[in-house]
């Protein structure tokens, strides 16, 4: 062989060995590379807390609806559709227009009645007793209070003496009243708290207002809804009217928690965060305003009644002069819009509950007042982050005629709870099987 293939060949080898070893290197580098990259990436999501880096997010159990149908005391029935696997009973009846109800620290559940909507003074406050778990259904009624006007929320409260306080939210009014466990009526007279605006509006130009206040303790205080006075106007500066609003307990101290909100009916507290329902105007015809849930951040203002909510749109109510509008693009959002007229009231948020129920809301649509409209009368399932399913309807059936409004929660363990109907003044209870207890089967 001569030299010069020699030479050539030997440059060959040396090029095919660089390039070997180039390979080798690059591969393992890379796949060292890779693995840092990975577990570089999976330090930088979970100190971020996105968990769908590192695994699937959990999703909310699917909602199947299944027909059931429920006999009354007076011979009646009617087929309803809830989510499975919950069964639908009757815990108790002859409640009249019962409304937003509250358990007393000795157990005890307490209906307010407001009878009707005429502001009568036929008012009342049922307590109901002695729950049997095999039946479902409340074995005691007493009427605790009566000859009320607008009797709408009762609340309780223990001051820092020890001492128990039912609060009453009726139409003109806040009262407390000392409260005896077991007592079948209070001991006391009424001590009044607050006094709410109690006509219409001066300027309202047709017979809406509301007269209903919503009230709940959080934190040592109690919040209270109050509803406008009118359809849609502008109340004068200062006025306890269209808003959620917070009081000490002795009545003191009262601050505007959250404004321009028209009619938030029902709201809740998750660990601090408030979330409250809307109701929105009647004059834009059946197609508009849409009804809202909102998250409610202190101080803001939420548009009412110089915007309404329309198709993911804040918009100007342009059928009115405004003396001093807001910008509608910088109203709040809603976290959940329902349909026009749809009327929701009632809202409850389920922790360590039923899969179905486990970190969502449930929202009472209570249903227009007119039932041709025919939207709302039902509830819905709500996520944390505004997804909504049925989770029972039939409230209302094809041809208009209604057979319950559902109205307010109360939880009764995990796998229970009670809803109050005031159309026909019953409270229904709902409970499924735990996992656990169908596992020892």
């Amino acid at each position: 062989m001569n030299e010069n293939k020699i030479g050539y060949m030997w440059v060959i080898f040396s090029l095919i060995a660089v390039v070997v070893i180039g390979v080798a290197i690059w591969f393992f580098m890379g796949n060292s590379s890779s693995e840092d990259a990975v577990q570089e990436d999976a330090i930088t999501a979970s100190e971020s807390g996105d968990d769908q880096a590192l695994e699937e997010n959990i999703e909310h159990a699917s909602i199947v609806l299944a027909s059931q149908t429920v006999d009354f005391s007076d011979g009646t029935n009617a087929t309803f559709r809830i989510a499975e696997p919950f069964e639908l009973g009757i815990a108790a009846e002859g409640l009249g227009k019962a409304r937003f109800m509250a358990m007393s620290p000795d157990g005890r559940l307490f209906v307010p009645d407001m009878v009707d909507y005429k502001l009568s003074h036929q008012g009342k406050v049922y307590v109901l007793e002695d729950f049997n778990e095999s039946t479902g259904q409340f074995e005691t009624k007493h009427t605790y209070l009566s000859n009320l006007r607008g009797p709408n929320s009762v609340a309780f409260y223990t001051d820092e003496n020890g001492q128990e306080w039912l609060y009453l939210a009726l139409t003109a009014h806040l009262v407390r009243y000392s409260y005896t466990p077991g007592d079948t009526k209070p001991s006391g007279e009424p001590e009044i708290i607050l006094e709410f605006p109690n006509t219409q509006a001066p300027e309202a130009k047709s017979v809406v207002w509301h007269i209903t206040r919503t009230i709940e303790f959080h934190n040592g205080r109690l919040y209270i809804s109050i509803g406008s006075g009118c359809n849609s106007c502008e109340h004068p500066e200062g006025e306890l009217r269209g808003m959620i609003a917070s009081i000490n307990p002795d009545g003191s101290d009262v601050e505007v928690y959250a404004d321009g909100l028209r009619n938030s009916v029902g709201f809740t507290w998750v660990d601090d965060v408030l979330y409250a329902t809307e109701n929105g105007a009647d004059h834009l015809g059946e197609g508009a305003p849409d009804e809202l849930l909102y998250k409610i951040t202190k101080g803001e203002h939420y548009g009412w009644p110089y915007c309404y909510e329309s198709n993911g749109e804040a918009l100007l109510d342009t059928s009115v002069v405004w003396k001093n509008p807001v910008a509608c693009e910088d109203v709040p959002r809603p976290l959940a819009t329902f349909k026009p007229h749809a009327a929701p009231l009632g809202i409850e948020y389920f922790e360590n509950a039923h899969e179905v129920l486990n970190n969502t809301f449930l929202v009472a649509l209570h249903g227009s007042f007119d039932p041709g409209v025919q939207n709302g009368y039902e509830i819905v399932r709500v996520t944390e982050d505004g997804e909504q399913e049925i989770f029972m309807d039939g409230f209302q059936d094809a041809t208009g005629e209604r057979y319950a409004r559902p109205l307010d929660f109360m939880e009764h363990d995990e796998h229970s709870f009670f809803f109050t109907d005031d159309f026909r003044g019953r409270l229904y209870y709902v409970t499924a099987k735990s996992n656990t207890d169908v596992d020892d089967q």
